[in-house]
């Protein structure tokens, strides 16, 4: 059996848990717990057996996948609490999602994780998720701009030529069922390239995405690749 380590940010755990197969492990870190149990209660995905596991992870991922906390003291508690787990949980195949510093990975656990896919890769394509045919019906516009990281954020010059219901976290939603339930009451969704949009995947809605000029096209979801519902901000003319 295949054991799958979720170690990674919030949009990361929202495309991998409907994706995995059931004959998979999944071990999961503690802090992607409250989405797993929104996105049961909401009807997104059907319950099934996870292993959350408290590795320390306060942030969005673990830090040894960012850039700026890399060489934290809190990196290598994390890393220890990984190696504590598999000497105490063994396991013969045992899987992350991509393969950004699985060297690293490998040494400080002491353990041989394999990757699911080669970071760069497509990640729906990858995980095989295909598209869903997904097409625009309704007026009900939802706009959700925020994002993790900064420079993924929508700008405001560009929110206002959308007409549409901007949504924002910790003033319109602050808990995971509330973002939910904005975009299962809408009909079709604008986002950053961030968690919401594959929320809107996982909810069958119709969406666009608007990412920074330079940005990658890894975590587009099929259907918007399909149909080329996708813009640079600086390029962005209509939705």
């Amino acid at each position: 059996m295949r054991r799958v380590f979720l170690l990674r940010a919030y949009g990361d755990f929202a495309i991998a848990v409907q994706a995995l197969p059931a004959t998979d492990s999944i071990v999961a870190s503690l802090h992607l717990k409250p989405l797993y149990e929104a996105l049961v209660s909401r009807g997104c995905i059907s319950s099934r057996s996870i292993d959350f596991v408290d590795f320390g992870i306060t942030g969005s991922q673990l830090n040894l996948f960012t850039n700026k906390t890399l060489l934290g003291f809190d990196t290598f508690r994390q890393l220890l609490k990984i190696k504590q787990y598999v000497r105490a949980n063994p396991g013969s195949s045992d899987f992350v999602e991509q393969s950004a510093r699985m060297g690293l990975l490998n040494f400080f656990t002491g353990h041989s994780f394999k990757s699911i896919f080669k970071t760069g890769q497509s990640v729906y394509a990858a995980y095989g998720l295909p598209a869903l045919g997904l097409e625009r019906k309704g007026d009900k516009v939802l706009i959700l701009p925020d994002a993790r990281l900064p420079k993924r954020i929508i700008p405001s010059s560009i929110l206002a030529r959308i007409d549409g219901r901007v949504a924002r976290f910790g003033s319109d939603y602050t808990r995971f069922e509330q973002l939910i339930d904005l975009i299962q009451a809408s009909d079709y969704v604008v986002s950053s390239d961030s968690l919401p949009l594959h929320l809107a995947y996982l909810c069958c809605k119709p969406h666009f995405i608007l990412y920074p000029d330079g940005g990658k096209q890894d975590f587009f979801t099929s259907d918007a690749l399909a149909s080329g519902s996708f813009s640079t901000f600086s390029q962005f003319s209509h939705v």
